[in-house]
């Protein structure tokens, strides 16, 4: 447990099992990346093809080809105006747009916290499979340290649910109520939340490997439960970034000999006193990190970066047992007063999992421990410059504001071909109101940053974008707050997802056409919609010219590929395949242009396929 040669990248939890597709998925996140969430659908069908280095393939057709499968089976709640600015700009996130819904929590003071995603899985003549993946890790390209507890079960035919269940299933059932308005979920959305709420609780979830219970405990809703430590604690181990001298002294008033891992600057804020409940206070090891993290946390301001340590991790022994409380909570008051947050707790043999199994109380350097160094606290910590914190508080409070303002875009068409304007309209009856020193400018991210344009105050209009492309239409705005005071003044950078009102309704298949511009891209993008996996996969992404490369391809298009063979095997193993392939010409051959990008003779071997797959539709 929680060893460190054992790192995993979060996309390989995602990888459906052998034989199933994904179905539908629900995740959340408090920040997000998109280019994260443009990489993750990779996941459901090319996982194992890796480049040299040993990232995981970003071939843009790849991308293509998974996001209009996937992305309409794809839901993500995260915490509104904490979604980052992208450093570029790409056509594609526009499949992102209808798949982001931004939430607020139900207490003001609190942020919406949880990590988790609920895969669903499907295959022909078999049952259902879902997956629970319960993170300390945000969707962003964070390279701290983190946890995740990754559980598989089977969809159960019975008539009474596990009553274990029940959290779990309430937790996504919540999910609609928090959505932040004037942004409301898809009926499709909304029927997923529906679907996969309730057959969670008919969810036979294997354990762990040594684990003998399970308890879900989200937190921060009407309904949830608020403290998940009502048990015997003898011994504690509190794996936390951020720390509160309350929540400590309350978690470690049974037991003795507890044991703390934080971050240096989070330890040297707390009272002597709170540090006198521990035995033992540790933290991570410099040399245990020497990767750059990027990423904030809200309990500290979004301003600051973390390194190092990012996990968040509970574990008490009791008797002859162990639970242990894994999730995204952090061990401070907000965390369980405020927040929604999400942890799942495991009961398990102490000789197995209990305390001293990960942290030897003879100090061996091995496992977790390698990644360790005894705290001794700073004497001469340096003061919070105070007016810096006001600064940041009050531009947190703008972005909280911006956040719930019921912003819309509108497009409307202009006399020149293929040009648009974009109006961002708000609906507050009072104007906007920033205090004194603040700032806000904003643009859309398919646009430079230098096109930004400072926020109107009074009612109606709220920002405006004249002569905007077609391929620049979006619905992601990024927003750039600044307060100063005298010669001090702090940024925070974010993206809302607004409502987009009045665009063509052709947005998809239009970004997908100025895509495909050579026959090579066209062949290679009708591969990947027919591939299975394995060498099909890397046939499909490795053959022909990269998509950015430019110019035509040397010699016939996707010479040596067996296309017909591949047509064959796909109406005999998987016709409905070959919908999306038919979906595909039609759109292509709307236009002349799209026509002349279809594979030289083509037709003489589509036609008969297709008429075969109307014949046993």
């Amino acid at each position: 447990m929680l060893d460190p040669d054992d790192r995993r990248h979060l996309l390989e939890s995602l990888r459906p099992p052998l034989g199933y597709e994904l179905d539908r998925a629900i995740g959340t996140t408090f920040s997000l990346d998109l280019l994260a969430l443009l990489i993750a659908p990779l996941a459901f069908t090319l996982f194992d093809w890796e480049d040299d280095n040993g990232n995981l393939n970003s071939d843009p057709l790849a991308m293509l080809e998974t996001l209009r499968r996937f992305a309409g089976r794809v839901s993500i709640f995260c915490q509104a105006g904490q979604i980052s600015v992208p450093k570029g700009s790409h056509q594609l996130y526009g499949y992102l747009e209808k798949s982001i819904f931004g939430v607020m929590p139900p207490h003001e003071q609190g942020v919406f916290h949880p990590k988790v995603w609920v895969l669903r899985f499907t295959a022909p003549y078999a049952q259902t499979r879902y997956r629970l993946l319960c993170l300390s890790r945000n969707l962003t390209f964070d390279s701290s340290w983190d946890t995740a507890l990754v559980l598989d079960g089977t969809l159960v035919d019975r008539q009474n649910a596990f009553s274990t269940n029940h959290p779990l299933g309430d937790f996504i059932a919540a999910l609609p109520e928090m959505v932040a308005p004037p942004r409301q979920l898809p009926d499709h959305v909304q029927s997923t939340v529906d679907l996969i709420q309730h057959e969670l609780r008919r969810v036979s979830f294997e354990l762990p490997e040594g684990f003998d219970e399970i308890s879900f405990w989200p937190l921060g809703f009407k309904g949830a439960r608020r403290w998940p430590f009502e048990t015997r604690i003898d011994r504690m181990l509190i794996v936390s970034p951020f720390v509160s001298d309350g929540f400590l002294s309350r978690l470690t008033k049974a037991g003795q000999g507890h044991i703390l891992v934080s971050r240096t600057e989070e330890l040297d804020t707390l009272d002597q006193g709170t540090l006198k409940c521990f035995e033992r206070v540790y933290l991570l090891s410099p040399a245990a990190d020497p990767e750059e993290d990027g990423g904030a946390d809200p309990e500290k301001g979004t301003g600051e970066s973390l390194s190092g340590l990012h996990a968040k991790l509970f574990i008490a022994d009791a008797g002859w047992n162990t639970n242990v409380w894994t999730g995204s909570a952090n061990a401070t008051d907000v965390a369980f007063k405020s927040n929604v947050e999400f942890l799942v707790q495991l009961t398990g043999k102490k000789s197995r999992w209990g305390l001293n199994t990960l942290i030897p109380q003879t100090g061996e350097r091995s496992g977790f421990m390698k990644l360790l160094q005894e705290y001794f606290p700073d004497l001469d910590v340096t003061a919070t410059d105070l007016q810096m914190k006001a600064l940041e508080d009050t531009a947190t409070e703008v972005r909280r504001r911006l956040a719930v303002m019921r912003l819309t875009a509108h497009v409307t068409g202009l006399e020149q071909q293929d040009l648009f304007q974009l109006q961002i309209s708000h609906h507050e009856l009072t104007g906007i109101h920033l205090p004194v020193g603040v700032s806000v400018r904003c643009w859309p991210i398919t646009l430079s940053e230098g096109m930004c344009v400072g926020i109107g105050k009074e009612p109606g209009i709220f920002a405006e974008f004249s002569q905007v492309s077609f391929e620049a239409l979006t619905s992601f705005f990024a927003f750039e707050i600044t307060a100063s005071n005298n010669e001090k003044k702090f940024n925070c950078r974010f993206v809302l997802n607004l409502t987009l009102e009045g665009a063509p309704e052709d947005r998809a298949e239009r970004i997908m056409k100025s895509l495909l511009k050579t026959r090579d891209q066209v062949l290679r993008f009708i591969l990947m919609l027919l591939a299975e996996g394995g060498g099909d996969v890397y046939q499909a992404i490795f053959t022909g010219r990269s998509l950015f490369s430019g110019g035509a391809s040397n010699g016939s298009a996707g010479a040596g590929i067996p296309l017909f063979e591949t047509l064959v095997r796909t109406l005999e193993r998987n016709p409905a395949k070959l919908d999306q392939i038919a979906h595909l010409v039609d759109d292509l051959r709307k236009t002349e242009d799209g026509t002349q990008l279809l594979p030289e003779g083509f037709d003489a071997i589509w036609k008969p396929i297709w008429a075969t797959r109307e014949r046993i539709r």
